[in-house]
């Protein structure tokens, strides 16, 4: 699954005394990241790349990193209804590699996705209410926080259950 942060700030939450203005610093936010990751929902493991675009190529990129990391066993992939997840390409890709178990989510429900969860934590950590003066320093941070997952672990498994809510009809 992917995210793609900005170069720009996200104002997200603050409180501002009535009848006051708040500046709030901003650039160009043409400049952004693509990231293409994967998470263990077991063990909350992270593979995360970064990628000129988000297609095909980059996500067989992906798969290859999973199954190197992982050599034994099935893999189950949680995925949304991106086109390039049914490209011919990786439809192929998958043919020959029958670990690579791919589960298609029913469309608008990003709650079921666990990996969302991580991306709002990111962006809790990262983007909101930050400003960065340059796109290197922007993204220094955002990388930087996946190389360090490890000081979220505590947020991460209460953050990161598969206990879903059943509601019965």
């Amino acid at each position: 699954m992917q995210t793609h942060p900005q170069h720009n700030t996200r104002p997200s939450y603050g409180w501002i005394l009535k009848g006051t203005d708040k500046l709030i610093k901003s650039n160009t936010g043409r400049d952004r990241l693509n990231l293409n990751g994967a998470l263990n929902a077991k063990t909350h493991d992270v593979i995360i790349r970064e990628d000129l675009r988000i297609n095909s190529t980059s996500t067989i990129n992906l798969l290859d990193q999973l199954l190197e990391k992982h050599p034994t066993g099935r893999i189950y992939l949680i995925w949304d209804n991106a086109r390039y997840y049914y490209s011919r390409q990786v439809q192929n890709y998958l043919r020959y590699h029958p670990r690579l178990i791919p589960k298609f989510l029913p469309p608008y429900s990003p709650n079921l996705n666990l990996i969302e969860r991580l991306w709002r934590l990111f962006h809790q950590k990262v983007t909101y209410n930050q400003y960065y003066d340059t796109f290197p320093k922007f993204k220094e941070s955002c990388l930087n926080f996946f190389e360090n997952i490890y000081l979220y672990q505590k947020e991460m498994s209460t953050l990161l259950t598969d206990s879903f809510q059943l509601i019965s009809t």
